[in-house]
């Protein structure tokens, strides 16, 4: 999964735009997912394929999108994927698209399934939690917030499947 897919899969996608002081300010204060990639989509290699996206990210605090970018550019002490993406953000030319949306941790577990299922890992910038993998590896989430589990074989067959 590149880019030009996460357009394709989140109908409402803003424009690219530079990670920086001035993109922040003017971002949204509504909930939604963004996305960092590399500028100008250059892309790199990964486990499987090759890809531009470097984080795939979720908020629906009270702040929005603009709130949480904002810790992405200023992290506190404690703040180990900020500080991450800071100094990366430091390093490299990174570009930043958001998606506006009400269900906004649902519709980034169905982008880093996606990216998970295309690359067989996580963007390089994600933090790969238990509880994370563990979604990733066993279940999925609906937009609407279905959660569908399946459970297989050790062969990859269908054993039971539980929507709810």
């Amino acid at each position: 999964m590149d880019s030009r897919q996460v357009s394709q899969i989140c109908k409402g996608v803003s424009e690219w735009h530079p990670f920086n002081e001035e993109t922040v300010k003017s971002a949204p204060k509504q909930s939604g997912i963004y996305i960092f990639r590399m500028a100008q989509s250059k892309c790199f290699e990964r486990l499987k394929g090759e890809t531009d996206i470097l984080y795939i990210g979720s908020t629906e605090g009270k702040h929005g999108l603009r709130g949480r970018l904002q810790q992405y550019l200023h992290p506190g002490p404690t703040q180990w994927t900020n500080k991450r993406i800071h100094a990366m953000a430091k390093k490299y030319d990174m570009e930043i698209a958001w998606c506006l949306c009400g269900e906004a941790s649902n519709l980034e577990l169905q982008l880093l399934r996606r990216y998970f299922e295309d690359h067989d890992e996580l963007p390089p910038l994600n933090h790969a939690s238990k509880r994370l993998l563990k979604k990733l590896l066993t279940g999925t989430v609906g937009l609407k917030g279905t959660l569908i589990l399946e459970h297989r074989d050790k062969d990859g067959n269908l054993i039971k499947r539980i929507e709810g």
